[in-house]
């Protein structure tokens, strides 16, 4: 979209710590100066966004994501400013920006298949439950399209007399949703036989290495931890395959443009932009540091013992989320790659999100124990 004409409004989407979208509309008349100075707003009315010095704050419009909705209104997304116009670090979207212009050519090069263009879309196994199938656009578009993805697909439902929902689990005795990345970048990673060079290899192996951290990123609440380790083609390990749907990474046997690398630990509660950093901070380090591959792993994961066997070596992926926080604090790489505040506030969030959950009681609880106790 190139100007605003037939627009009285924009609406101003962004994305909380937590993976949460949020919006303001401003009128069409103050898009151009927000592009240039920010928007102000309040900081300090959303969950996660700001401590109390920094309430004041600008929104800054990316003017190449403006689009036209419909009936006189637009959007656009945001990166989060402080007053004074200068990057706030703690904004979700900033730190994948900054991501991609530290790595330079790797990430803007850098593709993954959940874009805006829909592919195609069919029924999975679950009840109501469907897969789509996303083109592959850059990091940063992916991280603003799934969140707008997201939205438009509840408010679709809400108009309907309908729910959607994104949540890993919802139901005990079906299986659960993924938000799996084909990741490519442009003419790496693959030899003409579809192989992965050793640019590739590394990649794969440095997100392995760091796997364990990735997971408080890749399924950040309780509910997640109810999908890895299920069985139902989740992944339980950090180990790779060609074939095994249970292996946290999958190569395809495919060449050419449809080469990817899949990464399948993620569900649909991340933070894309936290996710696709950290997923890009993970295979550069694998990179830099000339990460070794170890051999891929086609067997049934599902009860087996690295212990016990000599050939065949792996991380557990964490089993609940305070495991998978813990990894991520103990992870220097990981940890360096985020402001501070903006991890602390993440970590502190989840934290007590996995605290009010250890002190429910569920009706599982009270079924099985009222009388056996």
């Amino acid at each position: 979209m190139s100007s605003l004409e037939g627009i009285n409004w924009v609406r101003l989407s962004f994305v909380d710590v937590f993976g949460v979208g949020h919006s303001m509309q401003i009128p069409a008349s103050r898009f151009d100066g927000a592009v240039k100075e920010g928007e102000p707003f309040d900081g300090s009315a959303l969950e996660g966004r700001a401590r109390l010095l920094e309430t004041d704050m600008r929104l800054q419009p990316d003017p190449s994501t403006l689009v036209e909705i419909g009936d006189g209104l637009a959007r656009a997304v945001c990166n989060v400013l402080t007053f004074d116009g200068r990057r706030w670090p703690g904004d979700p979207r900033t730190a994948l920006v900054s991501v991609v212009e530290d790595l330079g050519e790797l990430a803007q090069e850098y593709t993954s298949s959940y874009g805006v263009d829909v592919d195609a879309c069919h029924h999975e196994a679950g009840p109501g439950q469907y897969e789509i199938d996303l083109a592959a656009i850059g990091p940063i578009a992916l991280a603003d399209a799934i969140v707008l993805t997201k939205q438009v697909i509840r408010e679709v439902a809400a108009d309907a007399r309908m729910r959607a929902t994104f949540m890993p689990r919802p139901f005990a005795d079906e299986p659960g949703s993924g938000l799996h990345f084909l990741q490519r970048v442009s003419g790496r990673f693959f030899a003409e036989d579809g192989s992965l060079d050793q640019m590739g290899r590394s990649f794969v192996a440095g997100q392995l290495v760091h796997a364990r951290a990735l997971s408080a990123l890749a399924a950040p609440t309780v509910n997640s931890y109810k999908r890895l380790h299920s069985g139902a083609e989740a992944p339980s390990a950090a180990v790779w395959a060609h074939v095994n749907r249970g292996a946290l990474i999958r190569v395809s046997s495919y060449m050419g443009r449809d080469a990817s690398i899949e990464f399948r630990g993620a569900d649909p509660s991340a933070n894309p932009h936290l996710l696709l950093a950290g997923m890009l901070v993970a295979g550069a380090d694998g990179i830099e540091r000339e990460m070794a591959l170890a051999p891929a792993v086609e067997e049934d994961l599902g009860g087996f013992d690295p212990a016990g066997s000599d050939s065949v070596r792996f991380d557990a992926l964490p089993r609940d989320l305070d495991d998978a926080l813990d990894a991520l604090l103990s992870d220097d790489v990981m940890v360096d790659a985020f402001d501070r505040q903006l991890l602390s506030r993440l970590i502190d969030g989840r934290r007590a999100e996995a605290a009010a959950y250890r002190n429910q009681v569920t009706g599982w609880e009270i079924e099985r124990y009222l009388d056996e106790a």
